[in-house]
């Protein structure tokens, strides 16, 4: 899941009325679907994309940092060829910017309706722009699956994990911390993907939020597994208490896949390890 700040929203408001509809509009050229609950998008999940058996969750930056995009589409195609790509579906947001994580999970599914899940929140909506979108992404096809709306920014975090079944962490900011939260929660199993490619730090003071969320992450859970304080602040639910209560789960699902060099072949490896534990 990327984040965004929205500046202004969708001039032509969504009607959430109604669940898994169609928007009331003469006008609805990106095919958006309106949904209440994440557990409705779960239901739907499972018919649209339910029969491959590695549905994987993506989360990351929505404006890439340096290093960002290159190397995160390397390690995505070959965790997909790794797992088979008849085998695996992806979810992600429909705001497709070049070079965001929408983007690059995007291409990576071939723009197939049968490999790829779009789900959003209300307040993105307004944020979906195919002028911004690489020239790799087809608009036709990409205007023709559908887009599953939810109201907030919450329940659309929670939509991501009931929609998949795999969490992979490249990066991002506190949205990327809570998709973690919610895939643990729904036991999912997940990859932090650590990149040295991305220079961006774990927290930033300046903002006071995350700048790095692999970093992040990888940062707060080997502190607290080794009964040192937390370095960064709390984030969400993604709490000291939280660490404690899910102790046994997160040593169970969770992996962390580094990147050890600047070649192919570091994130080829990468792949083959994210795989190895996903399967």
């Amino acid at each position: 899941m990327t984040e965004i700040n929205p500046i202004y929203l969708q001039n032509q408001a969504i009607n959430f009325a109604g669940s898994a509809k169609s928007v009331e509009s003469t006008d609805n050229p990106h095919n958006l679907v309106n949904v209440k609950t994440a557990k409705e998008v779960g239901e739907i999940a499972k018919k649209a994309i339910g029969t491959m058996p590695h549905r994987i969750a993506t989360a990351g930056y929505s404006a890439p940092p340096e290093g960002y995009e290159e190397s995160t589409k390397q390690f995505l195609k070959a965790l997909d060829s790794e797992l088979g790509t008849r085998s695996t579906a992806f979810v992600t947001s429909p705001t497709a910017d070049k070079g965001s994580i929408d983007a690059i999970t995007s291409e990576v599914s071939g723009m197939n309706d049968k490999k790829l899940f779009y789900v959003t929140a209300q307040d993105y909506v307004g944020y979906i722009n195919p002028k911004n979108f690489p020239s790799t992404i087809d608009s036709v096809a990409y205007s023709k699956i559908p887009k599953y709306v939810l109201p907030d920014a919450a329940e659309y975090s929670k939509a991501t994990a009931e929609a998949s079944n795999v969490f992979v962490a490249t990066g991002g900011r506190n949205a990327t911390v809570s998709d973690f939260v919610n895939a643990i929660n729904k036991g999912n199993k997940a990859i932090i993907l650590d990149n040295p490619a991305i220079n961006s730090p774990a927290w930033g003071e300046a903002k006071n939020r995350v700048e790095n969320a692999s970093e992040y992450l990888v940062s707060q859970l080997d502190a607290f597994n080794v009964g040192k304080e937390l370095p960064y602040p709390e984030v969400g639910e993604f709490t000291a208490d939280y660490l404690a209560k899910n102790a046994d789960k997160l040593n169970s699902l969770v992996k962390v896949v580094t990147i050890e060099g600047d070649d192919n072949k570091s994130v080829l490896k990468a792949a083959k390890k994210a795989a190895e534990f996903i399967k």
